[in-house]
C-alpha cells in the first residue's frame, strides 16, 4: 500500500533525505543528485524518516522544513 504524504512539506524533506543518502552511497555531488532524481518518486521509507525527523526537529524547537544550501555542498 502507497503511503501518500501528509504535506508538501513532508515530499520535499523526504527528497532531500533521499538524494542525500544516493549522493552519499554513490560518492556523488548533493546538487547534481538532487536535480537527477527530482522527478522520482520518493518511496513510503522515506516518507516515514521525513515524518520522523520533523516531529523530532519540531520537538528541538527549530526549523522543521527544508532550507537551500546557500552553495554547493560538496
Amino acid at each position: 500500500m502507497e503511503r501518500k504524504p501528509d504535506s508538501e512539506q513532508e515530499l520535499q524533506v523526504a527528497r532531500y533525505l533521499s538524494a542525500a543518502y544516493v549522493a552519499y552511497a554513490h560518492g556523488q555531488g548533493m546538487d547534481y543528485t538532487r536535480k537527477k532524481y527530482a522527478d522520482s518518486p520518493v518511496g513510503n521509507f522515506w516518507l516515514e524518516i521525513a515524518g520522523l525527523v520533523i516531529e523530532g526537529m519540531a520537538m528541538g524547537g527549530e526549523k522543521a522544513f527544508p532550507v537551500q544550501p546557500k552553495g554547493p555542498i560538496q
